[in-house]
């Protein structure tokens, strides 16, 4: 790790090198610091089946919930191992609830955002009125949903990493993610956007391949998922590491830290 924590203190990295250290890390974890990895890849799997299964699709979204939990909190025990600092639970568990929280109020203001298409199309469906229309009704929400992804994701880059692995409230953390944003949205909006739908392009296809095929795409794209999981964690503390912070965000005292070790690095 001190080879790494070097190279992201140097200067910033370009996108290749990003993705070649992010495979360094991905097959050193998964040789010898792999317990969060498969737990994660068990609770991804297990959702997908379950959400199959009608009777148990409830049990399947109380799954995908705890995967999202794990993977959120996997965020810091990946910067902390880059950081060689020992781990520490500290309030990850609250912090993680808080966004579960967050996603589940998201996922309810998107369906009241989507209400009226909703109604458009199931009425369109039972009077039988097929073609174009019908179409561009089911095109429209599904157009909605996607900018407002990519709008919000925009705005919320380097949030999930470190308020995950730094000390501030949600508050002070989005500011401060709005701060790093400033200068490197792209940066980390790239790399995110072409894992998403590489994993998502390889679950629907294995999809199609009936309970194997599903199986294979889940644990593809689960780890397709903790691929992202690093290499978002290695951009956010390149770009960390090589940003003047203001005192203002004091709280993320690991970057005056390893500013004033740069050099006896």
């Amino acid at each position: 790790m001190n080879e790494l924590r070097k190279m992201l203190k140097s200067e910033k990295l370009s996108l290749s090198q990003y993705f070649e250290e992010a495979y360094k890390l991905f097959n050193e974890m998964i040789r010898n610091d792999n317990k969060d990895m498969i737990i994660i890849m068990v609770l991804s799997l297990i959702s997908i089946l379950f959400s199959k299964i009608q009777s148990l699709d409830f049990i399947g979204t109380l799954v995908s919930f705890a995967t999202l939990i794990r993977t959120w909190i996997f965020y810091r025990k990946v910067i902390f191992k880059i950081e060689e600092k020992e781990y520490e639970a500290g309030n990850v568990t609250v912090k993680s609830f808080i966004l579960l929280g967050i996603v589940i109020l998201a996922g309810f203001l998107s369906a009241l955002l989507l209400l009226p298409f909703m109604g458009g199309i199931i009425g369109m469906a039972l009077y039988g009125r097929a073609g174009i229309g019908f179409l561009v009704a089911i095109i429209i929400p599904i157009l909605i949903l996607i900018a407002v992804f990519i709008v919000i994701s925009l705005f919320i880059l380097y949030f999930i990493p470190a308020y995950m692995s730094r000390r501030g409230s949600i508050g002070e953390t989005f500011k401060y993610n709005l701060f790093l944003c400033k200068n490197d949205r792209m940066r980390m909006f790239l790399p995110v956007i072409i894992l998403l739908v590489s994993g998502f392009v390889l679950g629907v296809v294995f999809g199609f391949f009936g309970t194997v095929g599903t199986i294979i795409g889940a644990l593809i794209s689960s780890a397709v998922n903790l691929f992202q999981v690093i290499i978002v964690s290695i951009i956010y503390l390149n770009v960390e590491y090589n940003t003047e912070i203001p005192e203002e965000f004091s709280f993320a005292k690991e970057n005056y830290k390893n500013k004033a070790n740069k050099a006896a690095d």
